[in-house]
């Protein structure tokens, strides 16, 4: 293994430089610090707290001065404390930096109190004056145009969403196009026999105007010599200092993007694939879709996440949005390639149609999977062999994935599947599981949801729509197939005649199992697919996942009642500290004659206590066992665990709580990892 010491971004923020933003690359320093006081905001709104208000606005201030939003949330906390002095100064500050919304000043119940001012008048007028204007001192972003067949990232082309967490960067190309056959003499990639004739003749699109993004500073850089036309994106100097060029992608282009990044997180507790880093934080999964439907594909090694001679398959969830490769460095090499000449060989009028959909990405998630050399029969695609979480170089079949593209035609295009959760199975925490996370939700996306399976209930329910896409649709049906995990285990059970709601109910699982039916890798993620098919057409995959922690071992009764929960015969079973701890106690559930239940007994190295079924701990009780006197209990991760004694005693507004610890192997926050490439 490689080392690789490009931890720049994070220690620039554990040091403490940068506290308010001068230059757009260093947005990520600061978001995460944005997104909480955000939060504190709300809370702080939604309780009334005023003076809670003012200390978050103005640190949102100190930390984005030029922010014009954090100036005008610190002038409605001002002027509902009527400092109308420094409010007016506030808003006049927030309408100089952007804020020139008119209605929504005006009807700000925060600042009545300035309504009747002169002053308040006036900047109602002077940002009314200012609206479409740029902002005085503020630079214009204006798209790099393409040079030399390069294009360049820099602060000048660049800007950040704060609503959302991720890069812009836009380029121009020429206004006059060369044909296909203009390079055609020059393209020596992957089935070159095939696509170079059709080039030559106009009829395949070639890959002019394409862009490759290499994340990995070169390390397994795709050469786009053979690729005649690919644009491979650079990035300034600047934009390299902090970081911006590295690791997982966060930046939107204007084009048909490749990309990649071989390296992951090799060391520490948290060690993981950049994939499993981004699957496993739910606030990830947004930019991962808009990433998905703005022609954008990614590939990322596995390393290992997806091992048979590991831990096996550690991804929480399926997915459409990134392409896996399984292996380290240079093993998305061939994916990369492979998706590059599938663009080159689709016909021009069909990949224009595409781009302007936002259809790339799904098309070519659909044509890998589609013509992997597994895959004997079409129906083949409605099976877990197809959509493994991670790809095998060895299935490739490039040349049948590009005649495929080639034959594509619009009318044959297929819709993305849209889903939506209507209703889901609810868990409680501290009473159904016992967890820091607070739900058994991983995310809700239009492509993947997934549930982390936390409760001790047997089966989980989960009603799902589906709807395809607004373009031609006629013809194609749903199909909704279980794509890994026992199908004896999971019941679906259509709710409409055309397959667009589904109930999903999957049974406790009862251990690890196959990845793939028939493979060795073991999971504990259990998968359905949903997938649109027109006769031998196929839709790319939509998930929805299951997966099931594998730190417990459960047993219940044949009617699925739960019996016994033991975290403490799993602990030293490998968890993703992301999604939960390690457990040190043992649980045995308890039911009356008519099996209801009425709580459970506790066993923590020699101690045993008994909770009531609305999940107290109960320090006295009477004759026949029940609660006279009861703790509340908080369930909080700590570094190290008490395995022989009790749980901590803490006095909480008066109220005595009992405090169970997790097992971490370190306090995360302040680490500094190393991240390093993925490499053999």
């Amino acid at each position: 293994m490689r080392n690789m010491l490009f931890i720049l971004v994070l220690a620039l923020l554990l040091a403490g430089r940068v506290s308010a933003v001068t230059n757009v690359f260093e947005y990520p320093l600061v978001f995460q610090r944005h997104q909480q006081l955000n939060s504190e905001m709300q809370r702080a709104m939604h309780q009334r707290d005023i003076v809670a208000m003012e200390r978050v606005c103005r640190a949102g201030v100190a930390l984005l001065p030029e922010n014009p939003v954090w100036r005008y949330n610190l002038a409605c906390a001002l002027a509902v404390q009527k400092r109308q002095a420094e409010a007016l100064e506030a808003l006049n500050r927030a309408v100089d930096l952007g804020f020139r919304d008119t209605r929504a000043i005006a009807g700000d119940e925060d600042l009545a109190s300035l309504h009747d001012l002169p002053a308040f008048q006036q900047l109602q007028a002077k940002a009314r004056k200012l609206q479409g204007q740029p902002v005085e001192g503020q630079p214009l972003l204006a798209p790099n145009p393409v040079s030399n067949n390069i294009a360049y990232v820099t602060a000048s082309n660049t800007s950040w969403d704060l609503e959302t967490g991720h890069f812009m960067s836009f380029f121009t190309m020429p206004s006059n196009p060369p044909p296909p056959s203009a390079f055609a003499p020059r393209w020596s990639g992957p089935a070159s026999a095939l696509i170079r004739p059709w080039m030559s003749a106009n009829l395949a699109a070639g890959n002019y105007g394409d862009f490759y993004d290499n994340r990995d500073d070169n390390h397994s850089r795709l050469d786009c010599t053979p690729f005649a036309g690919l644009i491979p994106i650079q990035y300034d100097t600047e934009a390299r200092r902090y970081g911006a060029h590295y690791g997982l992608n966060q930046f939107l282009y204007n084009g048909v993007v490749l990309g990649n990044s071989s390296v992951a997180l090799t060391s520490g507790p948290y060690w993981r694939s950049l994939p499993r880093g981004a699957l496993t934080e739910g606030s990830t999964i947004a930019f991962l879709f808009t990433q998905y439907m703005r022609n954008h594909l990614y590939c990322y090694p596995s390393h290992h996440d997806y091992d048979t001679r590991g831990l096996g398959d550690l991804y929480p969830v399926n997915q459409p949005y990134l392409l896996i490769s399984q292996g380290s460095s240079g093993s998305d090499q061939p994916f990369r390639q492979a998706a590059a000449a599938t663009l080159a060989a689709l016909q021009p009028e069909t990949k224009r149609y595409l781009v302007a959909h936002g259809l790339i990405t799904p098309t070519l998630q659909m044509l890998l999977r589609a013509s992997q050399k597994c895959l004997v029969r079409p129906d083949d695609y409605l099976t877990g062999a197809a959509h493994p979480a991670a790809f095998d170089a060895n299935q490739l079949n490039v040349d049948q994935m590009v005649r495929m593209a080639h034959e594509l035609s619009i009318n044959d295009i297929p819709p993305v599947v849209a889903l939506r959760t209507l209703a889901d199975s609810r868990a409680t925490p501290g009473l159904d599981f016992f967890d820091a996370v607070a739900a058994e939700t991983l995310y809700d996306s239009p492509c993947a949801i997934s549930r982390v399976i936390r409760s001790t209930a047997h089966r989980h329910t989960l009603t799902i729509d589906a709807q395809l896409t607004a373009m031609p649709t006629n013809g194609w049906r749903l199909n909704w197939v279980v794509l890994s995990g026992d199908p004896q285990k999971v019941a679906l059970r259509p709710l409409k005649a055309d397959n667009s709601q589904l109930e999903i109910s999957v049974t406790y699982p009862g251990g690890r199992f196959p990845s793939v039916a028939g493979q060795p890798l073991q999971s504990s993620r259990v998968d359905i697919g949903i997938i649109a098919s027109r006769g031998s057409h196929y839709s790319a995959p939509s998930f929805v996942s299951f997966f099931y922690l594998n730190n417990e071992l459960r047993t219940y009764a044949a009617d699925g009642r739960i019996l016994t929960m033991d975290y403490a015969a799993a602990s030293t079973n490998y968890v993703d500290p992301v999604l939960s701890y390690a457990k040190h106690w043992r649980d045995e559930y308890q039911y009356n004659a008519d099996k209801h239940p009425i709580g459970w007994i506790r066993r923590q190295g020699g101690t045993v206590e008994h909770f009531t079924l609305r999940g107290e701990c109960a320090e006295q009780t009477d004759a026949l066992g029940r609660a006279l006197v009861t703790h509340t209990v908080n369930y909080i991760p700590r570094s190290s665990v008490d395995d022989s004694g009790a749980p901590d005693l803490i006095q909480v507004n008066g109220e005595t709580r009992r405090q169970y610890r997790y097992a971490t192997d370190q306090d995360f926050l302040g680490e500094v990892v190393s991240q390093e490439r993925a490499g053999p």
